[in-house]
């Protein structure tokens, strides 16, 4: 990925400040990521306490900034200010692709806010990053999420067998997809 000075990476939409994750965010990110019922189709496990919300930080969240190989934002409600969950596009710039990842704490479900932020984030994929195609995909039995991939503009591409092996067990997943002409890259 391209280097993107740091007034690309806060995104606004008409409800919601997508920016960069600090560790002053460690309790937000722990109230939904402790939450069994937001965790159940994600690859990681509910946290058990605060330490896993700053191992995931230091971990994940921040490795991704230092990698350069994506972008991570958190979901902020403006009408509240709080950390309400996160959005992502980890690239494979070669390729000129990425995938896009999220989570939102459960009080927020229903609203189309998690749309809102992919949308977001898929404008930023293509009209900053550059990139051709950006794909997500969710477990088979994860209704909410294939809702907010089509809503998001996303096409249903097909169903994954044996893809991710998480939380002892293989899945099968849903692929959808997003795509640009080469043309614009030109």
């Amino acid at each position: 990925m391209r280097y993107l000075p740091e007034q690309f990476l806060t995104l606004q939409t008409p409800r919601l400040i997508l920016r960069k994750i600090t560790i002053e965010d460690a309790e937000d990110i722990f109230a939904y990521a402790s939450d069994p019922q937001v965790t159940t189709y994600t690859l990681w496990d509910a946290h058990q306490s605060i330490k896993d919300t700053y191992e995931y930080l230091n971990n994940v969240a921040f490795a991704i900034y230092r990698s350069g190989k994506g972008m991570k934002w958190g979901i902020v409600e403006k009408e509240s200010g709080k950390l309400i969950g996160t959005c992502s596009l980890h690239s494979t710039s070669i390729h000129h692709r990425a995938e896009l990842g999220y989570v939102i704490a459960r009080e927020y479900w229903g609203q189309g806010l998690m749309t809102e932020a992919a949308q977001a984030a898929i404008a930023f994929g293509f009209h900053v990053m550059h990139l051709l195609r950006i794909q997500a995909y969710c477990a088979v039995d994860n209704i909410g999420s294939a809702r907010v991939l089509e809503k998001s503009g996303m096409q249903f591409e097909g169903i994954l067998h044996n893809y991710v092996f998480t939380k002892n067990r293989p899945w099968d997943v849903k692929m959808y997809a997003i795509t640009r002409s080469p043309d614009f890259l030109l």
